[in-house]
């Protein structure tokens, strides 16, 4: 299938963050628990939504001196087994010590995944209980069909749904106080263009 997650063939049980570091074929893999993913070019609604995304949380965290926003790819290693390549993070000033030259030792305070055909599942599931077992406190799952936001807090018993938001709603997040970003300028394309 054309644009479908492909599964290396390697054992569940072994590959580490040094094996993944060796793989250089000009793909772009996830590391889950062992197993190697490929993970498929974004199409480009995925990559103007994240790009969205990422500049409007990127201007409130800059203006509010709270730390800094990345986009992948980049390496988010919570653990030597699990190298996970978020679509935007936001990295508080308070874990800038979890910072390498190569990677996040660690996991990042915010993640944002743009779901797309191929990654959404793995997205919602596996990549979810992930990054609420390594201590993401706020995750936002942005579906481009459609065209919400969903924002989900960390909690004992698991992520909470804090909002869902389209592009007629204000999204505001529980972890950055005074975040208001209008939903129609995450899902709204430039001017004089149809897809």
């Amino acid at each position: 299938m054309p644009g479908a997650a492909v599964h290396h063939p390697q054992p569940r049980s072994g590959l580490t963050y040094a094996d993944y570091l060796k793989i250089d074929d000009g793909q772009r893999y996830e590391l889950i628990e062992g197993e190697l993913v490929l993970v498929p070019s974004p199409n480009f609604r995925h990559q103007h939504l994240a790009a969205a995304v990422e500049a409007l949380l990127r201007e409130h965290v800059k203006k509010h001196n709270l730390g800094l926003v990345l986009d992948a790819p980049f390496d988010v290693v919570p653990e030597e087994n699990v190298v996970l390549q978020p679509d935007v993070l936001y990295l508080s000033r308070e874990r800038y010590h979890l910072l390498t030259g190569d990677c996040l030792k660690g996991a990042p305070d915010l993640v944002v995944e743009v779901l797309s055909p191929s990654t959404g599942r793995r997205d919602r599931l596996e990549k979810s209980r992930l990054y609420l077992r390594f201590g993401v406190k706020e995750y936002w799952v942005v579906d481009p069909a459609a065209q919400t936001v969903e924002v989900f807090s960390n909690s004992q018993s698991g992520w909470l749904l804090a909002g869902s938001y389209g592009p007629e709603d204000t999204i505001v997040s529980p972890l950055l106080p005074g975040l208001n970003v209008p939903g129609e300028e995450i899902f709204s394309l430039p001017e004089g263009l149809e897809l």
